[in-house]
């Protein structure tokens, strides 16, 4: 099935759902932007001791076996103007950048810009597409995001369009990224060239949220079909380069490299009061910290403070979980 025609198919079913009206053209837009990934088995993990002689990602160990169904995955990141559509929406609060690093650099709210959520804002996101669409939206798994980048599970080293790390060809420097935004955070979407799949700037500039829990060792126990990760755990996988990070020409030995993974706290929370709270207890820092401390494990208050420009995002729709009526033509 070819990703045009699977496209066509999963927006017929929209329409369906949805009929004509014009609120929902951002839906079938988000629906229109998925790309179709046919499933099948690969070697889920660091292939470069294989091919080059030495470990690229060492946390990407042992290979290991992995089937997956079919699915769909965003083109693009998620997007401030997406995410804003979501909040007005749901009568949400707007998501807000850290303000003080707003103040400087306006630009990092740039309606174009991947939106910086933490991991349980970006997760709701995704299934609220779910829900206005009727389509099983989510975050991709890590071993969906792996395949997708590594072009159906290919010895990809880089989720480009020729699989290498070119400097302002395929990839922005940090001195491209800093001239556009005067700090290093993720760039605009879709300014460099795709991957063979249709996937722009998957990895290559920030870390995207997946769904599963990160363990360090979790590559000795995953099952083979459509591992999901652990039940439980403190950090959430991430995948891609961290922004700042060092951007080499060439290098194999690299964050961005499509088997990296790494974990992340999952609510992005500072770890002490914010300033506001602290002038509400009029400098109290202790009784303001004692304060924080009571609301700082929910997702929404934390978002409250805003973000900085970090962490980013997309969704996957998931086939096998669509109702047998609606499973699509392979």
């Amino acid at each position: 099935m070819s990703i045009k025609s699977g496209v066509f198919t999963i927006v017929l079913l929209s329409l369906w759902l949805f009929g004509c009206d014009n609120k929902e053209k951002f839906i079938q837009n988000s629906i229109e932007n998925m790309v179709y990934v046919k499933g099948g088995s690969f070697d889920m993990g660091d292939f470069c001791p294989k091919t080059t002689g030495y470990a690229c990602s060492r946390r990407s160990l042992p290979v290991h076996k992995v089937t997956l169904d079919d699915f769909y995955i965003a083109r693009y990141k998620v997007t401030y103007r997406d995410y804003d559509v979501y909040t007005h929406e749901n009568s949400l609060p707007e998501l807000k950048v850290n303000p003080v690093l707003l103040k400087h650099h306006p630009e990092l709210r740039n309606p174009m810009r991947p939106a910086v959520a933490n991991w349980q804002l970006s997760r709701d996101y995704c299934q609220w597409l779910g829900k206005k669409s009727g389509l099983p939206f989510n975050l991709p798994t890590e071993a969906q995001w792996e395949y997708a980048a590594r072009n159906r599970g290919e010895n990809v080293l880089y989720a480009t369009n020729n699989g290498r790390f070119d400097l302002d060809v395929n990839v922005p420097s940090n001195e491209t990224i800093e001239k556009e935004t005067g700090i290093s955070a993720p760039y605009l979407i879709g300014k460099y060239p795709p991957t063979p799949l249709g996937l722009y700037d998957m990895g290559t500039d920030s870390p995207e949220w997946v769904y599963d829990w990160y363990q360090k060792d979790w590559y000795k126990f995953s099952p083979e079909y459509n591992p999901t990760g652990p039940e439980k755990g403190k950090k959430k996988v991430v995948r891609g380069i961290f922004v700042g990070d060092s951007r080499e020409q060439g290098s194999l030995n690299s964050p961005a490299v499509t088997t990296s993974r790494a974990g992340y706290e999952p609510l992005l929370k500072p770890p002490v009061a914010p300033f506001d709270l602290i002038d509400k207890y009029n400098g109290d820092i202790n009784q303001a910290q004692k304060e924080y401390d009571k609301v700082k494990f929910d997702p929404y208050m934390i978002a409250k403070e805003g973000f900085d420009p970090y962490v980013s995002f997309r969704c996957v729709i998931n086939t096998s979980s669509l109702p047998g009526k609606y499973h699509l033509k392979k």
